[in-house]
């Protein structure tokens, strides 16, 4: 009797053992897929704060700021005082308009990027490797199960004489 609860035993930790590994390749394959788009993402993020930064300083220096091949942001003329720096399209370009001005035009030159979704990809990406890696110990301890049972399935039944035994 012992051998046939200790084969029920070594079947269900192979059937939870098959579940298991089944659900470490899909969140493995989800936290790739994840991966792949946090690191647009980021890679959006930084192209965005270097068009910010050109734009920022753009605005306090005599460069001429161009957005697909137009002027937005006109050079200063020093040789008329009563000239200011304009932004051309009729966005208005003050110091508390400077930001805004330039946190727009980062925008526009990187489409992709945004704020809301990198936070979440990052998210998702924490929550899909935190699965992964929580299957892959189940999966680790369940082979280590498996294969205590298999051992002892195989000498209680040898005991027994079902298996080999003369």
């Amino acid at each position: 009797m012992a051998v046939a609860g200790l084969l029920a035993q070594y079947m269900s930790v192979k059937n939870q053992l098959t579940y298991c590994e089944q659900q470490k390749t899909r969140w493995d394959n989800l936290a790739t897929a994840m991966t792949k788009k946090l690191s647009e993402q980021e890679k959006g993020e930084e192209k965005w704060n270097s068009q910010y930064d050109s734009a920022d300083s753009a605005c306090n220096d005599t460069t001429e700021l161009k957005l697909n091949g137009n002027i937005v942001l006109q050079k200063k003329d020093d040789t008329h005082p009563t000239f200011a720096r304009r932004v051309v399209k009729g966005m208005g370009l003050s110091t508390a308009g400077q930001a805004q001005f330039a946190s727009s035009f980062a925008s526009k030159k990187v489409p992709k990027y945004d704020p809301a979704l990198l936070e979440e990809y990052t998210d998702l990406d924490m929550e899909y490797e935190t699965m992964a890696a929580m299957y892959e110990t189940l999966v680790t301890e369940l082979e280590a199960q498996r294969d205590g049972l298999k051992e002892r399935v195989s000498t209680d039944a040898q005991d027994t004489h079902i298996l080999g035994g003369s």
